[in-house]
């Protein structure tokens, strides 16, 4: 990061979903140290409050805090209303949070399901909708990060893998919807990186990764092995890049993933 980016984010605000934890809270930290007006996101009032004691410390502005249960019908969009009447240019709208059920479709429970698509699909179309309305309103530049997931691209990827599905859908009919207005939307296609959210794998999920590990010649010890997971500090570093292009240019999809990946 440079002293352009704090230039290029100076005055503009934006909004963090998952903020407490893994790729979430690298971008909040990411996006605040490069000078923008973030709005914190998460289950954990104690965990978001230290992302912005953190984001002060490294020299950003002040972030705010907004602890919510992302399945509470209008609860994303009234925040963004709020951030409409305190700023006037709302900029980035980073939908990360997530909610993984990993079990196979044979054996998974309706309500998980239930619950993960009110957390995987429908927070973020409620966020984006009220996102676009208030950057339509104010007349300036926006742009709608969506953190999706490869495991929409894979057989194995059951019914998470179908709501990473749902919000890659979501994303290309957002971009179509909003060609003609200043306001971009991109998808960044995480593979496996170091998340709370990936350590909820169920145990056969585990075991496939370790046999596929083991394939590489690679010992799967855990989570943090950084040979398979990522830092989620790079994915972090990928949205601000994102945020950072000219409005002429539309970054539409990104995959990333660490250099040895493994497949399921």
């Amino acid at each position: 990061m440079n002293e352009g980016s704090k230039q290029q984010f100076a005055g503009k605000s934006g909004l963090v979903t998952g903020a407490s934890s893994g790729i979430g809270r690298a971008t909040a930290l990411e996006l605040g140290k490069a000078g923008m007006v973030l709005w914190l996101v998460g289950r954990s009032a104690e965990e978001l409050a230290k992302k912005a004691r953190m984001i002060a410390e490294a020299g950003g502005p002040e972030a705010h805090c907004a602890p919510l249960d992302l399945a509470e019908r209008g609860a994303l969009a009234r925040l963004i209303a709020t951030i409409g009447d305190k700023h006037d240019h709302f900029f980035a709208l980073i939908n990360n949070a997530g909610l993984m059920h990993p079990e196979p479709v044979l054996s998974g429970r309706m309500d998980l399901w239930r619950d993960m698509f009110d957390v995987n699909v429908l927070a973020p179309l409620e966020s984006s909708h009220a996102a676009v309305e208030l950057m339509r309103a104010q007349g300036k530049t926006g742009h709608i990060v969506n953190v999706s997931s490869l495991a929409g691209r894979f057989d194995a990827g059951g019914v998470y893998g179908a709501s990473k599905c749902a919000l890659d859908m979501i994303s290309r009919s957002l971009r179509l919807e909003l060609e003609h207005d200043d306001i971009r939307v991109t998808s960044i296609v995480p593979g496996g990186f170091a998340t709370n959210l990936g350590r909820s794998f169920a145990p056969e999920a585990m075991q496939a990764l370790a046999a596929s590990a083991a394939s590489k010649g690679i010992e799967l010890t855990g989570l943090g092995d950084s040979k398979l997971f990522g830092d989620p500090a790079k994915i972090a570093e990928t949205i601000r890049m994102v945020l950072e292009q000219p409005i002429d240019l539309n970054l539409q999809e990104i995959v990333i993933r660490p250099a040895v990946s493994l497949e399921l």
